[in-house]
């Protein structure tokens, strides 16, 4: 059967599982605006068939979590009331309007679809994820939120393979990177950065986010990439040697 992780997409546009041929299609009720802690496993009619005795067992496994179910039923009315199609509408104008704001920005580098007429814009989401040459993901985010007041995510994102790719993680470093995690606990790893968009943003947020890397971005301080991989090769053959010295 078909199976969709929706977590980032339950949000953002509306799921037809029966005319997409989904069987199973999973969502977190933190990515549509209600508390952590309650997710949601839709199936399709007949895939699922439990004993009466397995029904039992899994409604007595613990205590539901009542506040949380009443929460994401009230997110999911909301979204309803708004509705999915204007959603959609919405978040693809402040999409296009940040595509075409971050690519002025100099050293930025956008992965996925960079192009608002592009055909492949229609499947895109509010999801942008992007590097800035020179400087550390961690360290965009860290000034992001402290200068401007905006929050993103850093890092791999559970695509840990296609993100270490992208970035270039060498061989060396995903081979120590257990042993420098442990013994370098609040070092920050490579990774990229996400900024997405939802029913609150609004088209002054787009622009705060473009003026704040712009900012970032002309700052003097960028190394340059080669800089970046002596200084991680450096640190990576350190921290084998102390441990394996």
């Amino acid at each position: 059967g078909l199976f969709i992780d929706g977590a980032q997409l339950a949000a953002h546009r509306k799921v037809d599982m029966e005319g997409c041929g989904i069987d199973y299609f999973a969502a977190s009720a933190h990515k549509v605006y209600a508390p952590f802690g309650t997710g949601v496993l839709a199936v399709r009619k007949g895939l699922l068939k439990f004993k009466p005795s397995e029904i039992e067992r899994i409604n007595t496994s613990g205590e539901e979590n009542a506040v949380g179910i009443a929460a994401l039923g009230k997110a999911l009315l909301l979204l309803q009331r708004i509705g999915m199609d204007l959603i959609k509408e919405e978040e693809n104008e402040l999409t296009k309007r940040a595509l075409i704001g971050l690519s002025n920005v100099p050293g930025l580098t956008i992965y996925g679809v960079k192009d608002p007429e592009s055909p492949r814009f229609a499947l895109k989401g509010g999801v942008i994820a992007f590097i800035l040459k020179g400087r550390m993901a961690p360290a965009v985010a860290k000034e992001l939120a402290e200068k401007a007041g905006i929050g993103v995510r850093t890092g791999c994102h559970c695509a840990h393979i296609l993100v270490k790719h992208l970035v270039g993680v060498p061989p060396s470093f995903e081979r120590f990177q257990w042993l420098i995690a442990k013994l370098f606990p609040g070092l920050k790893f490579p990774g990229i950065i996400r900024v997405s968009f939802g029913i609150e943003n609004t088209t002054e947020d787009i622009d705060k986010l473009i003026n704040a890397l712009g900012k970032i971005a002309c700052k003097s301080g960028t190394l340059p990439k080669t800089d970046i991989k002596r200084q991680m090769a450096e640190f990576i053959t350190s921290a084998a040697k102390r441990v394996y010295a």
